[in-house]
């Protein structure tokens, strides 16, 4: 899939090329293709990315909601 803007750390720009993030990274990626196999591939990939990991802050904000 072809990202048309990314928005990290407070700034949204266009790449030019491929874009690596550092570990534990957030990113906000607009993609311009209506691609169904690609966009569930990259749901797999997000899903299984924060159902392996552990975040503080998430964890605690579940156990003060629950």
């Amino acid at each position: 899939m072809t990202a048309i803007r990314v928005i990290f750390d407070g700034k949204s720009f266009i790449p030019q090329q491929p874009v690596s993030l550092p570990s534990r990274a957030e990113a906000m990626v607009f993609l311009d293709q209506n691609d169904p196999a690609a966009q569930a591939a990259l749901d797999k990939d997000i899903r299984a990315y924060y159902a392996t990991s552990s975040d503080a802050d998430d964890n605690a904000w579940g156990a003060a909601t629950a």
